[in-house]
């Protein structure tokens, strides 16, 4: 690093002390001697240094001669110039002039006082200068000059006495320190250009910077056999329209009858410099259609599109083409609704609407992560992160997204540990992985959903604020099944259907029985639907109100949802029927305990209404039977 220095010493003396100076520093750093003109001589022998130490005159023609190079000024300290005006004070000297270039002493023209004597400075911008002006304070009555050699020269020529500002110890120590200080800067620019120039060597894309003439000042090894075996005077020639400006979208254009993507930017603090990024048509397609297959082979793909969610309730139509919208954009998404509302279906047709769509679709259920190791399986880990983790390391469910679509399921179901890192991830794009240091790039599309209230999670303590404000940019709020009743029969079709393998107009649904799915409150929602009609299925495509009423009157996961349990009555039944059939449906669920909680009525009047409400079901039966 030392090794791009060089000391220039107008006089031996400097060079005595700079030698002293560099050996107490323990570095390498040549020190030639010369004045003025025969300093720059001395420096041609040192082509490579790219940075010069000197003083006075002899800095300036450095600079002028070497534009190229870093040139550090010695400059005199206050402590040098006062010592010079005490000691001519001590001679008797009463009007002293410190003269001598201004990049020796930094000031500009100005009366010191030291005592009852005034003292002026003079800086100067050259030899012939500095002469004049001490001639000229000589005639006006100086009696000492303190100064640069130039000075003391002139001073002692017309018999004056003068003092020469000497560069001290600490003066070149703390010039050789910032040299040091440059030489680092420079070693570090000069690592990571090489870094840059390896990696951009190294990349599959071709890349060419073009100058103001259009003439390519760098190029890698793929833009060479881009164009192979064009002269590079040709290269700009199918470029031409595309040069001296930036295209953000990419261009197709045509070199040695191929195709190539081409990308343009200006490239700031040039000269009108332009980067030009090529990639082969043939490259790109075989890029894509790998990652595609990694990620079908591992099922990291969306399979349900906007196209195949089916609706005729108005407010799904509003939600779907909201959800179009969303699709558009790159911002977070939040789905909230109850359990089997079908939100991965929602989140599965954004990705697949959008431009990531043949990029990787990963679905996390954040309840289902194994508790410990949630972390691990979102982050990622790196090899010896923990007891039995992986050799070589693991990637995260965020790092299997990349490029594409993750879509979190249940997300109120996060520790708030890991909300905190999530939320990270969320601003900063970028995650790391466990027990590594380095980060990684993301370049994801983020979908949450949940099927409890956020806001009232985040009053209690169990969900963060600020994560909750971060994924609550875009919201779909879908409806449960009961609310969209027109969807029903169509849905409870479509499964059927499926399951039967046969067309949808072959199924035959009774009325009753389609009143009564209508009816029923579905609290597992289209997931329960979709169930029912399986169940259903197995009798065959006649779905009548006795298929429907078995497949669903025994379902435990209704009898756990009491509150929400069907009833069936026909829109003829009189106010009495409505209560018969109330109170046999309780009596087939509940306990006499629970019946009377339940109906507010007293035990006795309950069994004397119910044994009433059988016996008219009873008759009922026995007319229909005859």
């Amino acid at each position: 690093m030392s090794g791009s220095i060089v000391f220039v010493a107008p006089f031996k003396t400097m060079a005595s002390k700079a030698r002293r100076v560099i050996s107490a520093m323990k570095v390498e750093i040549p020190v030639v001697i010369g004045s003025d003109e025969q300093g720059v001589s001395k420096v041609g022998d040192y082509s490579s240094a790219r940075i010069l130490i000197s003083r006075g005159g002899t800095t300036k023609l450095l600079k002028q001669y070497f534009p190229d190079k870093v040139v550090v000024d010695i400059a005199a300290s206050f402590t040098e110039i006062s010592k010079g005006i005490e000691e001519l004070i001590a001679k008797g000297c009463r009007n002293i002039a410190v003269v001598t270039h201004e990049n020796i002493i930094g000031l500009s023209n100005s009366r010191l006082s030291f005592g009852r004597e005034q003292v002026e400075v003079i800086p100067c911008e050259n030899a012939e200068e500095i002469e004049l002006c001490v001639n000229r304070k000589i005639d006006e009555g100086a009696d000492g000059i303190v100064g640069c050699v130039v000075a003391v020269r002139t001073a002692m020529e017309r018999k004056i006495p003068a003092h020469f500002i000497d560069a001290e110890y600490d003066s070149i120590k703390q010039a050789v320190l910032l040299s040091l200080t440059y030489a680092a800067v420079y070693a570090e620019r000069e690592n990571a250009v090489e870094r840059q120039r390896t990696l951009i060597d190294n990349l599959e894309e071709g890349i060419i910077i073009f100058n103001a003439g259009h003439e390519p000042v760098y190029y890698n090894d793929n833009a060479y056999k881009i164009f192979a075996p064009q002269d590079k005077k040709q290269w700009q020639l199918p470029l031409l329209k595309y040069l001296d400006q930036t295209h953000r979208h990419p261009h197709v254009i045509t070199v040695n009858q191929r195709q190539v993507v081409l990308h343009t930017a200006m490239l700031p603090g040039t000269n009108h410099e332009t980067l030009v990024i090529l990639q082969e048509g043939s490259f790109i397609e075989q890029s894509e259609k790998a990652m595609r297959i990694a990620s079908y082979a591992k099922g990291l793909y969306a399979k349900i599109s906007f196209d195949d969610l089916l609706f005729k309730d108005p407010n799904m139509m509003e939600l779907v083409s909201m959800a179009r919208k969303f699709a558009l954009s790159d911002s977070t998404v939040l789905i909230t609704g109850e359990t089997g509302a079908g939100k991965e279906g929602f989140a599965q047709s954004i990705h697949n609407a959008s431009h990531r769509s043949k990029m990787p679709f990963v679905s996390v259920n954040c309840a289902s992560l194994p508790q410990g190791l949630i972390a691990s399986e979102l982050f990622g880990y790196v090899e010896g992160a923990f007891t039995g983790a992986r050799r070589q390391g693991k990637k995260g469910l965020f790092e299997l997204a990349q490029g594409g679509t993750i879509f979190l399921d249940e997300i109120t179901e996060l520790p708030l540990d890991v909300q905190s890192q999530f939320l990270r991830v969320l601003q900063e794009r970028e995650v790391m992985r466990v027990g590594d240091d380095r980060v990684i790039p993301l370049n994801i599309r983020v979908i949450c959903a949940a099927n409890k209230n956020l806001a009232a999670l985040c009053e209690a303590g169990k969900f963060r604020y600020d994560l909750y404000y971060r994924i609550n940019v875009l919201k779909l709020k879908l409806p449960p099944l009961r609310e969209r009743t027109a969807d029903i029969i169509p849905l409870f079709t479509r499964f059927v259907a499926e399951e039967l393998k046969c067309a949808e107009d072959v199924l035959v649904i009774d009325p009753d029985a389609a009143v009564y799915l209508q009816q029923y409150q579905w609290p597992g929602n289209v997931r329960e639907l979709r169930n029912a009609a399986e169940v259903c299925s197995f009798h065959g495509p006649h779905i009548t109100l006795q298929t429907v009423r078995r497949c669903l009157g025994g379902d435990e996961s209704t009898a756990a949802h009491q509150g929400l349990v069907p009833l069936y009555i026909s829109p003829e039944a009189s106010a009495e029927e409505v209560v018969d059939a109330y109170l046999l449906q309780l009596s087939s669920r509940l306990t006499t305990a629970q019946m009377v909680e339940t109906s507010g009525l007293s035990r006795t009047t309950l069994w004397r209404r119910l044994k009433q409400a059988q016996q008219r079901l009873s008759e009922k039966e026995q007319t229909a039977q005859s």
